[in-house]
């Protein structure tokens, strides 16, 4: 279990955050600049606060007040960042070896093999790190991080550069090395789909500080409508199993439905969606001959613009953020009160567990 009360401030930013994190994988999430990587920085021992501490299974790593201040290399956490960065003139087993050969015999708890095994790379490790693709450097990456045997993993945007394939591969291999070698996880995403696949608690940070923790479907559902004040606006829905037909199932959400990809799920079943303000289409009229499954009939609540963007607020049952541009808005006349229908593809729609 990792604690901590942290305050940093810099021109322009400050961080002033409280925490307890456990034993499952935590996801931090925020838009851009929030301090999530800096949060991360300040626990691996990259920045040092401006006051605070941080204690890990209740002993102390930092503490200004009792002149606490344990090295990053003697913390024993392992970093994983957005880019795979690898030595590039090491092999795959050179570059996971690299950290573990350094580190005490009676330290070593996670044998290199097993971990390339774990990982899919056992057939891997004679290979340069030009020979590998994207997905498959990260993985090398996440390797080198555990063959440290760390007492915590700390992953700042690991899926961000890579394509929805490889982010896939990885969730599951992430969600393998937890089970296998129960390492507590704290994942930096501003993807919900990514929170709510893999974490098991979340903090919502915005402008330095924290703005919720709890159960990811919760704290999402809590703060939803704008994806949670994400930047990102990501729409998240609660609704139950109505049917399936047409490779396709049938979410009712409140007095609607809404078809997405088919689900291995049955009729009854609780479930969350994710949908993305960029994957809906507003539009005045009704349309026809439309291969998008979802046109839903809504009215207009409110509209923000800023620069030429602009978003408009549309309540069809549950309320539901569109992203546009400001030109589209003057262009169909949108106003606040209009009745619109959006269109949305099942596929731009993203399901999880309850």
């Amino acid at each position: 279990m990792i604690s901590f009360d942290l305050q940093i401030t810099r021109p322009g930013f400050s961080l002033d955050i409280t925490g307890e994190f456990g034993e499952g994988i935590t996801s931090v999430f925020g838009p851009s600049g929030a301090g999530k990587t800096t949060l991360l920085n300040c626990l691996s021992g990259l920045v040092r606060p401006t006051s605070g501490f941080i204690e890990v299974n209740g002993n102390q790593i930092y503490s200004e007040a009792s002149n606490v201040w344990v090295e990053p290399e003697k913390r024993r956490f392992g970093m994983v960042y957005q880019e795979g960065v690898l030595f590039p003139h090491l092999t795959v087993k050179q570059n996971i070896e690299f950290g573990w050969k350094l580190i005490p015999h009676y330290d070593r708890r996670l044998d290199p093999l097993e971990i390339t095994e774990i990982l899919g790379l056992y057939n891997l490790q004679s290979r340069m790190p030009e020979e590998l693709s994207g997905g498959e450097r990260q993985r090398v990456a996440i390797s080198r991080a555990l063959a440290l045997s760390p007492k915590l993993l700390l992953l700042d945007e690991p899926l961000a550069s890579l394509d929805v394939p490889s982010k896939t591969s990885i969730m599951n291999y992430l969600r393998r090395v937890h089970d296998e070698f129960n390492i507590p996880m704290i994942y930096v995403s501003h993807s919900v789909s990514e929170v709510l696949e893999l974490a098991s608690s979340a903090m919502l940070i915005k402008d330095g500080k924290s703005k919720g923790f709890g159960r990811p479907a919760d704290l999402l559902l809590a703060t939803s409508v704008n994806g949670s004040g994400l930047g990102m606006f990501e729409n998240i829905m609660e609704g139950v199993v109505a049917g399936s037909a047409e490779h396709l199932t049938r979410v009712r959400v409140g007095q609607i439905e809404i078809s997405v990809r088919q689900q291995n799920k049955k009729i009854g079943d609780k479930v969350l969606m994710s949908v993305g303000a960029n994957q809906l289409i507003i539009t005045p009229e009704e349309p026809k001959l439309l291969s998008a499954r979802n046109v839903l009939k809504g009215c207009v609540k409110e509209i923000w613009s800023n620069n030429g963007e602009a978003f408009a607020e549309v309540d069809i049952g549950s309320k539901i953020m569109v992203e546009l541009t400001e030109s589209a808005v003057n262009d169909l006349g949108i106003v606040v009160g209009q009745e619109v229908f959006l269109v949305f593809k099942s596929s731009s729609v993203d399901v999880f567990d309850a």
